[in-house]
């Protein structure tokens, strides 16, 4: 399930290059503000069911500066996904009841429009595209490294022989186990992803902050084409819970080309 979300704010709006920790906390304070107690499983249990958000989409025409895209009109658009319908209408809910006191970088919301999106009957064997970048971590590489924020298509000194097969791995890995907190039981099927490799690019994001250090976890994630194949009820998964992880915080949502 998806909803579009059409968000005005006080313009001019700053849509932030590093915008995964300002729409994260926007959209679970919306949350909050629908069910107290939604947001409350979402923010703490790393094993309950979540949402995945598209990037910040400015509905007219934007300006490039130093920190972001500058939107004169103060709309933009986003998007939203959850298996769970309970965590879409506290959302939704919690935007009407905001409006005038949720903010994105002291920006105060406006105005919402949200529209459901309808869902796709096929996936499989579709060109698709990242909405949002794809982040897919190793907590444990090889030859000392720290934790590894593995490529699609590999990268320069990467601690891994073959890191797309390991990225490839770990997204089978973790769609599965989004697939069992949906339905209940293991996925025994087949399921392949073709990344394009000429469309893959890379940044890097400041995601949650240290509360002892006020470090910033930076992070480093991919936008790229690809295709999918397996069993559609898996592939619906991907796109209502997102591609790799960090979903929550703005990252691994996909639509179609």
């Amino acid at each position: 399930m998806r909803l579009k979300l059409l968000l005005h704010f006080e313009e001019p709006f700053l849509i932030p290059y590093n915008y995964p920790r300002p729409l994260y906390l926007f959209l679970i304070h919306a949350i909050k503000l629908g069910d107290p107690m939604i947001a409350k499983r979402i923010h703490e249990n790393k094993k309950d069911i979540k949402f995945v958000a598209s990037k910040l989409f400015p509905v007219r025409s934007a300006e490039k500066t130093d920190k972001g895209l500058l939107v004169k009109s103060g709309k933009v658009e986003l998007l939203v996904g959850s298996p769970a319908w309970p965590v879409l209408e506290a959302l939704a809910n919690g935007l009407a009841i905001g409006i005038g006191q949720l903010h994105i970088l002291r920006k105060r919301l406006l105005d919402v429009e949200v529209r459901p999106v309808e869902t796709p009957k096929r996936l499989s064997g579709r060109k698709l595209k990242t909405l949002s970048p794809v982040s897919v971590y190793h907590n444990n590489p090889p030859n000392g490294f720290r934790q590894w924020d593995l490529s699609p298509v590999g990268q320069p000194n990467s601690p891994f022989e073959n890191e797309p097969a390991v990225w490839k791995e770990l997204v089978f890995r973790n769609l599965r186990e989004k697939y069992f907190m949906v339905y209940g039981e293991s996925f025994e099927g087949d399921f392949e992803i073709e990344v394009f490799p000429e469309s893959a690019r890379s940044k890097m994001f400041r995601i949650k902050r240290d509360d002892r250090t006020g470090r910033h976890t930076q992070v480093r994630a991919w936008e790229f084409y690809f295709r999918m194949q397996g069993d559609e009820e898996l592939l619906r998964v991907a796109r209502d819970t997102g591609l790799g992880m960090r979903n929550a915080h703005g990252f691994g949502m996909i639509g179609m080309v």
